[in-house]
């Protein structure tokens, strides 16, 4: 009864919320399909994304039709030119809301006037109905964030010189756009520099009439975006920044929302409230993991373009304030004779002498992908539930995993080519020590096991739903050495990795090493 209550409120505080826009006349009038094109593409046409239409709207604005095969269909982007031309443009990667599509930003939210002054691309891609999720439609998935985070960057790539290193590649959007910021941010905290959310709902196991709602607006079944939220709790945690809010250390974040009304008005707009109330326990979230963040709840604003205006402004003002301090520093450094790489941020660890990530520098990271890349390490896991996983204190000096299942993690570059190493396993399905060689790219590849959850069925039920956490919280731990007197071996003298872990563990008496079937992200 209650959930029925909630999913009504939300779905009339939408209702409403689109029926103000129509007659203000602040929504998309025009259609948002592309049959203008002909026939979507067949065949072989649908193995790569392709432009298949684009147009000059003004002497900055751009306007393409992408198909997409993440997508399965064809899709709307814009893209803005840097105001101050650049030779290499650090990039905005700019979300629309639910109801929105890529063309709104710049039709009423002032997108291109706001960035006249500024050095940035700004690529508005579409989001269908805003869940920045994978979204089953009857026998299709609407795969967004590989189209987002994959395709777009490809595409950017190919037609515009723009700079990817992290530090120059930001995220922003309004309403479930700032839901997708700072999600993909959460998930890929080694490519963002920046994550910024305007009037957004951060926590999806505290709003899930609305993010049902948006679902079903796609075309979904109800509660089939993200699962039970009981019975399926891992999946909603694993597309919830709330759930991994311990990934965006280190990462500049903006968050802001209105109060709800207005000075002059006793009415409550309930979607603003409902995302103030978001952003304050997502900011307490952060301050209690003591990550460093920006949090504007304002007295007046509702859920509208005017507040988003604003925020796009001043969020824009403060990138501009931060580059010019770091700019004024550099030159002062110069002028002491310093050099200005010495101040970057990314490299002042190394003058307190601990090592960046990129250089082996420790980190962790929490996901609930079985497959995934971050800082160079791959990681896959094969398991029969979805699970939400600590990748921990990752070093040259070894790893933690957490969960259920089997792994395969293969190194970046941090070794020597052909130094051999001493590997201990150790976790719930007991411990093992051996020796394998980096291969020639520098680089070591380790499988095993992770705890075993006996019980868990392959089909669920009532009666075992309770087994599904069996053993999620074990930990298995890997610790890399170099081996003592061991010298570095032609490239051409050991086999890879792979063949020499295999053969030496499987001697050795190592664990869950004799096969292993690499499982799909999701």
């Amino acid at each position: 009864m209650r959930r029925s209550i909630l999913i009504a409120v939300g779905a009339r505080a939408i209702r409403s919320l689109t029926a103000a826009r129509s007659r203000s006349g602040r929504f998309p009038a025009l259609d948002q399909n592309s049959s203008f094109l002909g026939p979507e593409p067949q065949g072989k046409d649908t193995r790569k994304w392709h432009i298949r239409d684009k147009r000059k709207l003004s002497n900055r604005l751009r306007e393409f039709f992408i198909y997409s095969p993440a997508l399965g269909r064809t899709v709307g982007v814009r893209v803005l030119l840097p105001g101050i031309p650049q030779e290499v443009s650090p990039v905005i990667h700019l979300y629309h809301g639910s109801g929105d599509d890529f063309r709104s930003w710049t039709d009423f939210g002032s997108a291109e006037e706001l960035t006249l002054d500024s050095p940035y691309l700004v690529v508005m891609p579409d989001a269908g109905a805003g869940t920045y999720s994978r979204v089953a439609v009857d026998r299709e998935v609407h795969d967004w964030p590989t189209f987002h985070t994959k395709e777009i960057p490809e595409f950017l790539r190919k037609n515009f010189s723009v700079d990817f290193a992290p530090e120059n590649q930001l995220l922003a959007g309004l309403s479930m756009g700032g839901y997708g910021a700072m999600k993909y941010a959460a998930w890929h905290p080694d490519r963002y520099s920046w994550a910024a959310a305007f009037s957004s709902p951060l926590d999806p196991l505290s709003a899930i009439p609305a993010f049902d709602i948006i679902a079903m607006r796609e075309g979904a079944k109800s509660m089939t975006l993200f699962g039970d939220p009981v019975t399926d709790r891992s999946e909603w945690i694993a597309n919830s920044p709330y759930g991994l809010a311990e990934n965006l250390h280190g990462l500049h974040l903006w968050l802001s929302a209105g109060s709800g009304s207005l000075e002059e008005s006793r009415d409550r707009d309930l979607l603003e409230t409902m995302v103030n109330q978001q952003g304050e326990r997502f900011s307490a979230r952060l301050n209690a993991l003591d990550i460093r963040h920006s949090w504007f709840p304002r007295t007046t604003g509702l859920h509208n373009w005017t507040s988003w205006e604003r925020e796009l402004g001043a969020w824009l003002k403060t990138l501009r304030r931060q580059r010019d301090y770091a700019s004024s520093d550099h030159r002062s450094i110069e002028r002491r004779g310093g050099s200005p790489d010495a101040y970057r941020g990314g490299n002042s660890s190394i003058r307190r002498g601990k090592p960046r990530v990129a250089d082996g520098g420790e980190f962790s990271y929490l996901t609930g992908h079985a497959l995934f890349d971050i800082h160079g390490w791959r990681v896959e896991i094969s398991r029969r539930r979805a699970q939400i996983v600590c990748f921990g204190s990752v070093s040259t000096a070894g790893f933690s995993l957490t969960g259920t299942g089997s792994f395969r993690v293969r190194t970046p570059g941090l070794y020597d080519p052909g130094r051999r190493y001493d590997v201990s396993v150790s976790g719930p399905t007991g411990s093992s020590n051996y020796s394998q060689r980096a291969d020639k790219k520098g680089r070591l590849t380790f499988t095993g096991r992770l705890a075993a959850a006996m019980h868990d069925p392959i089909i669920p039920s009532k009666r075992t739903q309770h087994f599904s956490t069996v053993g999620q919280s074990e930990v298995t731990t890997v610790h890399i050495a170099s081996a003592p007197d061991d010298s570095t071996v032609p490239d051409t003298a050991h086999a890879d990795a792979d063949s020499h872990l295999e053969t030496t563990s499987g001697d050795r008496g190592f664990r869950g090493t004799v096969s292993f079937t690499p499982a799909t992200e999701g």
